[in-house]
């Protein structure tokens, strides 16, 4: 330990000019926070940029301190414990980086009217998410080089992969105009996984035994692994959590079925490696004063003569409507055109033929809690948020919301922000506390509108054979 403190001290004198000029960029970026103007959103978002660059720099200063790529490091002759230097790195970062952002983000939520102290564990949460994303991996890549120059030129070259293969993705197949985001949290689990699993390991492996190639070599594949297993990983990570927080209490006559109408091409869904195609699917039998939103499907048909094609677990998505249930319906159904990318093949083979349709839908049911927003004053809403109205315009309203740790409302639809919630963790990755939305909308005075869950259930698809036309 006091070796560690050793070091700790002597990398403080050696970057205290970069800790002094981090210290101001976080003032400044707290500040832009507080003050925010969307008459000056260049100011508020440039701060952040500006800030998370400097972490980016001062991390691969420090780990070039001592460095680990290579064989003829200066500090491999001292008798440093690679304990302490670890110990010593990570209380650098932890004392400069993330006090002082947490400290800043105490005082962006108390300059709100907020309690910061009533939202410990939701910062700590931010603060495990933000240190895996935003300092994990500048620290793994300067693991594997000897220069800023090697640094900036490693990352740029990670970020084109990454762009060049989310281009690939999206070329392969369009994705339906409305898609469900109901499992999104669970996806940015498996992605912080992503991040940090390859991250940890470079960085532990170059400490033990700085094989540059070797450990670069072994990240890769851990992060190529990962990728292989994202979407089945969410899936059964929010199916496996959501149940036990709503539970299906009142549920038990809700019921998931095909339409009556048949299977038709979806001529607004271009598909590249099978037909895209629209099946009529229903939930009926919601509980009333409830709203539906199904968030992933899996459906099976079975042709004449035994073949049988499974779509796989989707994500809920049509290229006609939303796939949101936004007011309760008199009848107590929810209706929609799921869009999925059938094989070519067997869609030849049973086209205009009588085929049944099979299979799972997952879906929330949500309670709506709605408030009339007041004029020139700050309204509390659902979901711990602040909402300001104003008249500036002849035919409409300004509306400024506030929310801690997550996004105030997630739409407008005329004069009424919707706001769904979104997910069980304690706060959405980012790295301020406080999240501002804000719109123009429409007469009358605003409403906002909060969905919050009751159940979270799981139905078959009644079997139903229908035609594809």
């Amino acid at each position: 330990m006091i070796q560690a403190l050793h070091i700790f001290r002597k990398d403080v004198r050696r970057f205290v000019y970069e800790i002094g000029v981090l210290a101001v960029l976080t003032c400044a970026w707290a500040w832009a926070h507080i003050t925010h103007d969307v008459r000056r959103d260049w100011y508020y978002n440039l701060s952040g940029v500006i800030l998370s660059l400097g972490w980016w720099y001062l991390i691969a200063r420090l780990v070039h301190e001592e460095p680990l790529a290579g064989d003829r490091q200066f500090w491999i002759t001292r008798p440093y414990s690679r304990r302490s230097l670890v110990a010593a790195k990570t209380l650098f970062v932890v004392a400069f980086i993330n006090v002082p952002l947490l400290l800043g983000g105490f005082a962006i939520l108390g300059a709100a009217g907020y309690r910061p102290l009533r939202y410990l564990p939701n910062f700590l949460w931010m603060q495990l998410t933000f240190t895996v994303v935003a300092l994990l991996l500048p620290a793994a890549l300067a693991s594997l080089t000897r220069t800023l120059v090697q640094v900036v030129l490693t990352s740029l070259g990670l970020y084109i992969c990454l762009v060049a293969i989310d281009a690939m993705a999206g070329a392969v197949n369009s994705v339906p105009r409305y898609q469900s985001n109901g499992l999104a949290w669970a996806t940015g689990i498996v992605l912080l996984r992503l991040v940090a699993a390859p991250s940890l390991c470079i960085l532990l492996l170059q400490f033990r035994w700085r094989l540059r190639l070797i450990s670069a070599g072994i990240g890769i594949v851990l992060a190529v692994l990962i990728v292989s297993t994202n979407s089945s990983l969410s899936r059964r990570i929010g199916t496996a959590v959501q149940p036990r927080l709503f539970g299906q209490n009142g549920t038990g006559l809700v019921a998931a079925s095909v339409a009556a109408a048949g299977v038709e091409r979806d001529s607004k869904l271009p598909a590249r490696t099978g037909v895209a195609v629209a099946v009529p699917l229903r939930i009926s039998n919601i509980p009333e004063g409830d709203t539906a939103a199904p968030e992933i499907v899996e459906l099976i048909f079975e042709a004449p003569g035994g073949r049988r094609w499974s779509s796989g677990w989707i994500t809920a998505g049509s290229s006609e409507d939303s796939v949101f249930q936004a007011d309760p319906s008199s009848d107590g159904t929810f209706a929609w055109k799921q869009s999925v990318v059938m094989d070519r093949r067997f869609w030849e083979s049973a086209r205009s033929r009588g085929v049944t349709i099979r299979g799972v839908v997952w879906a929330m049911l949500y309670g709506p809690r709605s408030i009339r927003l007041g004029e020139n004053r700050v309204t509390p809403v659902p979901g711990d948020g602040m909402c300001s109205v104003s008249h500036p315009f002849a035919t409409g309203w300004f509306v400024k919301c506030r929310a801690p740790f997550h996004l105030p409302f997630n739409s407008i639809d005329f004069d009424r922000l919707i706001s769904v919630w979104s997910s069980p963790l304690p706060a959405e990755f980012g790295m301020s506390p406080l999240s501002t939305n804000v719109a123009h909308a429409g007469e009358p005075r605003p409403i906002f509108v909060r969905y919050d869950p009751r159940a979270y259930i799981q139905r078959s698809v009644e079997p139903a054979s229908v035609q594809l036309k």
